[in-house]
This record gives structure tokens, sequence and C-alpha cells, in this order.
């Protein structure tokens, strides 16, 4: 890689004040159980620099061990950024709140003379950090505290009705897109409720944009080392396995009883449970649904056979998350060669 070898080659510290421009934006991606995290630690070591997290459920606080995130040692070893900060019961996170800290915090590092690292599976978390992607809306006020997100009220309406809606305003996003994909339906309403501009405009406009393309708007930072862990579909299946059993081992079911006692117990029993937003749709917490919520009130031989069926679930779900996510990087990351005309070709191995 010739962006990492050029930041070996540079010492870090204070000889490079005002030229920090000169210094990569080190992005590791990849499926689940590939080794990120750890790279990402070595590499932070060896290049004095500092992580930011790109992963939607390590956001929230709670579920240390069904999120993966990295223990308080390695936290201590090289400085993290982007974990454990939003609230388990906040349900409308986005990946605009992301984009705008995290990019917030790159510009704080560069600022500083050292090299961020951003390392994480929520590809389209990335994708917002290197690309112009997004279309930015506002949350509407209501009273003097409460914040209604529009995505999310529209979401509560039926899915034909809302790409009926969309198919009037935006013919073109319309036809891109699924009735039954609510979420994306009701994005694209949202992007036109609230600017006035369909969201098909909005994604021409990038694309025509100088180092824009078909799949998004211009390179946000002029050096980036993008780094595409890859691992054979079989190893990788084991390891996810193992990696399930070690979680396991690790306290994964005291864990979720907790979170389920503190945060989802009640929502249980009134029927309003939400695995489709925020920390809810952990991959992971869901799976062991029927488990926790019939633990001691039924047979142990029933409970026990729940459990196996969340740890096979868990197993299952993970490995289908990991192939997802090699999709996303063919399909998204590796498809944008007109993205790397002013910067490194080989950016992405």
């Amino acid at each position: 890689m010739a962006s990492v070898a050029a930041a070996r080659a540079v010492p870090v510290g204070s000889g490079l004040r005002g030229l920090q421009r000169t210094l990569p934006l080190v992005v590791i991606l990849g499926a689940t159980g590939t080794g990120k995290s750890t790279l990402a630690l070595q590499l932070g070591q060896r290049l004095g620099g500092e992580i930011v997290s790109a992963d939607s459920m390590q956001v929230y606080e709670g579920l240390d061990i069904i999120t993966n995130k990295v223990s308080a040692q390695e936290q201590r070893i090289c400085r993290h950024h982007m974990i454990s900060f939003v609230d388990p019961l906040v349900t409308n996170y986005t990946v605009v709140d992301f984009r705008n800290r995290a990019t917030a915090l790159i510009e704080d590092i560069f600022a500083r003379d050292k090299i961020p690292i951003v390392v994480g599976g929520t590809n389209y978390y990335i994708e917002s950090l290197l690309w112009k992607v997004l279309v930015n809306t506002k949350p509407q006020e209501m009273g003097t505290e409460k914040v209604i997100d529009r995505k999310v009220e529209l979401e509560k309406e039926d899915g034909l009705v809302l790409h009926k809606r969309l198919s009037q305003v935006d013919p073109e996003m319309a036809a891109k897109l699924h009735p039954h994909d609510k979420r994306k339906v009701a994005r694209s309403l949202q992007v036109f409720e609230e600017t006035g501009i369909s969201h098909s405009e909005f994604l021409h406009r990038q694309h025509t944009e100088e180092g824009g393309g078909p799949l998004g708007g211009p390179l946000k930072f002029s050096n980036p080392c993008i780094l595409w862990l890859h691992a054979d579909q079989a190893v990788l299946d084991e390891r996810l396995d193992k990696r399930v059993d070690d979680m396991l081992a690790a306290g994964l079911l005291e864990e979720l009883r907790d979170f389920h006692r503190r945060y989802n117990q009640k929502n249980v029993s009134e029927n309003s449970q939400d695995y489709q937003h925020g920390i809810f749709q952990s991959i992971g917490f869901k799976e062991f649904h029927e488990y926790l919520i019939t633990e001691g009130k039924c047979t142990l031989e029933t409970s026990n056979q729940l459990l196996k069926k969340g740890i096979e679930a868990l197993k299952q779900v993970t490995k289908r998350y990991a192939r997802k996510q090699n999709r996303w990087v063919k399909n998204r990351f590796l498809s944008r060669p007109q993205a790397y005309s002013h910067s490194n070709k080989d950016a992405i191995q």
C-alpha cells in the first residue's frame, strides 16, 4: 500500500505541523470476523494514529459483547472514538448524525498532526465519510424538547401508500425501490418533504460534481488509503461460529438478560417492542427474543431448546451478514473506479 508506506516513512510529531493534509485517511473495512479491529490497533500503534469506529451498533451504550466492542484495555493502547456515546433508548440516531460527528473528529485528528484510522463493518457509515453521498435533512422540533423524525413517522404508514405517494413526487426513485422497502421509500419521501427537492435530483447533482460518478459524489478527503480485509468464506464461517461460542463464554447471556430487563421488558409487556431501530436491531438481541421473554416461565427443557435455537440463529444470521457486507464492498466500493482518479487507484485491495 503506497499510502501506508508513505505514512511509515514520515515521522509523526510536531515536524508535520502545517502538512497534515498530506497524511492519509486510513480506512479498514470488511466482513465481521476478518480482524479489522486488530489491524486498526496495530496501525494505530505503528502510525501514532487515532481510531474512529464506523459501526452503527457500537455507537450505543450497552450490549458490549454482542456488538463486539474493543475492550477498555485496547482503548488504552490506542485512542478510540465513536463508541458508547448514544443512549440505548434513542431510536432515531442516523447515518447523517454519524457523518457529521465523525467528520468533525477526523478534521480534529488531522489538525493535531495525527492519522485518523476509520474501522468498522457498517459500510454505509464508511461510505458517508469517504464520499459526498448523503442528503441533509433536519428533524422537526415540536414544543420545547420533543423532536420528530419524519422518516420514523412515515414508516408507520402503509408501505404501498407510501410508494404510491413517492411515485407522484419522485417517479425515478420510486421505480428503483420496491414498495415493501419501507425504510428507503420513507427516506426518499422525507428528503422531498423537508427540502422540496426530489431525492433523485439530489443524487444527480452529486454525480455530476467533479470527481462524482454513478454511485455518488466526489471524495471528501484527498488522500485515502482503503484496506479491504477478505477471508475465504469457509474459513470465515468457522471463525464466526467460534466467535459466537467465545461471546457465550464471555457472559453474553447475562448481558442480554440485563439489557432486556432494563430496556425491553416493558415494551414486550405492552407488545410494542421494536427490533427495526436503534440498538434493538443488533444482531444477536432479537434472535434471543423467545428465550428472554419465557425464561423462568417455562420448563427447563423448553428454555434450553429456545436457548439452543437462539444460538443457532445468531450463528446463521452472523454468517449471512458477513456475506452481505462483502457484497456491499464489491457492489459499492469496488465499482467506483472514477473515485480514485485523483488518488491511489489501487487503494482498495
